[in-house]
């Protein structure tokens, strides 16, 4: 019997068939399973814009109950009728900082911006997230309106936070915004951008220079809003709240220094109990011209559906969101697979290798030792960071990349770093339309299609269950005479001779453990 499989890919979907079952020839029994199954999106347009309804919902709900923290309305009428008391106070406190500040990056940030710093600063998430950004902004900007009208609504700015990666095009900018894209200014952050403000350093060394339209509005008494959603990281333990901070609008020493802490063996997937990139990320965004005065984060499932929306205190906000996230996204498993197809979820989650590895980092625990892992991602962007590339073409043992991570680390290096340990247990392959030639290069297995990749990879597992049934043969020497033909139970307790193939349909969005 054949069980048929489709995968997210790009912006369409593949599919893969196998022969589950005995397979005669070979007596060995294959049988596939869906783990972390995600229910397909889609439907008429009626069914979407009452699921839009629905999002709305939970988001003002979010803000009417905001955690440890007043309503936004509530802030804005505050802060707006003591501007100046407030921008005295957070001046003061920026000369205290900018004292302890390097010469280099960014230490006029601060007084060059005064004049075009806006009063109302939304941060929100780049072109590599799916986050509820338009439906996000529709809830923040009905809360302003109530709150002053058009004349708050015209101080507000968008800040899109890239992190280290490349700015959005315009064509990513409207898919982000949706309704909002040209109603209000937006700026994208660079992270290596001149007017970068130092703002304070961590207890673990990281100098902490920002974004200095977020400084400014801070130091003017104006109010930062930082929105995203949470979900997996693999060393952060979970994205969300400070991360839009370190790395969303930090600059790129800030990241590479706060990312150099991931070899510590408490930074992974799902985990924060004395995750160093966490403490330090948080220490980062509760510093006085760094910290948010209010958050919006939301949840959601691998198919995009919001499930829950968190408002008010950064802190309070993330631990809440990642508690759900925790639960929806975490699974443990009872076995392990020798091969594991996981697609990375689609576009944008696999527009390049980059981003889509993070599937694998997500997966590969439920991998048997020896087992294979099939990585279904279009990575239409190609690698997508020239560092990864070039630590990959490099380094080419685990030990060599963690070495250099250790001594000279540099941002994307960290990317070399998990795929060469990951290899060193799992067979990696990779159906993508990345170049074949350079994936070999790597010591990976580079295939046109899933169908193929799972074809192939099949066979091998099929040819070394044969092995390993001929050498029990022979060290039994014969054995005992002519006893008949064992039962396929039989075969597969004395010589575990069943392939278990797992599918994940999003491997962005779960956690195996």
């Amino acid at each position: 019997m054949a069980t048929k499989v489709r995968l997210p890919y790009g912006t369409s979907e593949v599919e893969f068939a196998v022969e589950t079952g005995v397979h005669s020839e070979a007596g060995v029994a294959v049988e596939v399973k869906e783990l972390a199954s995600a229910a397909r999106t889609g439907g008429t347009a009626r069914k979407a814009e009452k699921e839009r309804e629905r999002r709305l919902e939970i988001l003002r709900e979010a803000l009417k109950r905001p955690l440890k923290a007043k309503r936004l309305r509530e802030i804005l009428r505050e802060r707006f009728s003591e501007r100046r008391k407030t921008a005295e106070t957070a001046e003061t406190a920026w000369n205290a900082e900018k004292g302890r500040g390097e010469k280099g990056e960014g230490g006029r940030g601060g007084e060059e911006g005064a004049e075009v710093g806006r009063e109302i600063v939304i941060v929100v998430d780049d072109h590599t997230r799916s986050a509820p950004t338009e439906e996000m902004l529709d809830a923040l900007t009905a809360e302003i309106s109530e709150a002053g009208g058009e004349e708050y609504l015209r101080r507000v700015k968008v800040l899109v936070a890239c992190g280290t990666h490349s700015a959005p095009s315009k064509e990513e900018l409207r898919r982000i915004l949706g309704k909002h894209y040209g109603r209000f200014p937006v700026e994208t952050h660079d992270c290596d951008a001149d007017s970068l403000v130092f703002v304070g350093r961590t207890s673990r060394g990281t100098p902490v220079f920002l974004n200095a339209t977020y400084v400014n509005a801070k130091m003017r008494g104006g109010v930062c809003v930082l929105t995203g959603d949470i979900t997996l990281h693999y060393y952060a333990g979970f994205g969300g709240g400070r991360k839009s901070i370190l790395p969303g609008i930090a600059g790129r020493e800030t990241i590479r220094r706060n990312h150099a802490l991931l070899v510590h063996e408490n930074a992974r997937t799902a985990n924060l109990d004395g995750n160093p990139v966490h403490e330090d990320m948080c220490e980062a965004a509760a510093m006085p011209l760094a910290k948010p005065d209010f958050v919006l984060n939301t949840v959601s499932d691998a198919s995009g559906n919001l499930v829950a929306a968190f408002a008010g205190e950064c802190d309070e906000v993330f631990k809440r969101g990642a508690a759900v996230a925790r639960e929806l996204f975490v699974k443990r498993i009872r076995e392990k697979y020798d091969i594991l197809v996981v697609s990375a979820g689609g576009f944008p989650k696999d527009r390049n290798l980059y981003l889509a590895t993070k599937a694998i980092e997500h997966c590969k625990r439920a991998v048997a030792d020896g087992g294979s892992l099939i990585l279904v991602a279009e990575c239409r962007d190609g690698v997508g960071d020239a560092v990864f590339e070039d630590w990959m073409n490099n380094y080419k043992t685990a030990e060599a990349v963690e070495s250099a991570v250790k001594t000279n680390f540099v941002l994307g290096g960290h990317k070399a770093f998990y795929l060469r340990s990951t290899m060193r247990r799992i067979r990696i392959c990779v159906v993508s339309s990345l170049d074949a030639e350079m994936l070999g290069n790597w010591g990976i297995q580079p295939y046109e299609s899933v169908q193929s990749a799972v074809e192939c990879e099949l066979n091998l597992m099929l040819r070394h269950k044969e092995k390993m049934e001929k050498e029990e043969g022979e060290r039994e020497e014969g054995g005992k005479g002519a006893e008949g033909e064992k039962s396929v139970g039989e075969l597969e307790k004395a010589c575990g001779r069943r392939i278990k193939i797992g599918v994940v349909r999003n491997g962005m969005d779960v956690f195996l453990e």
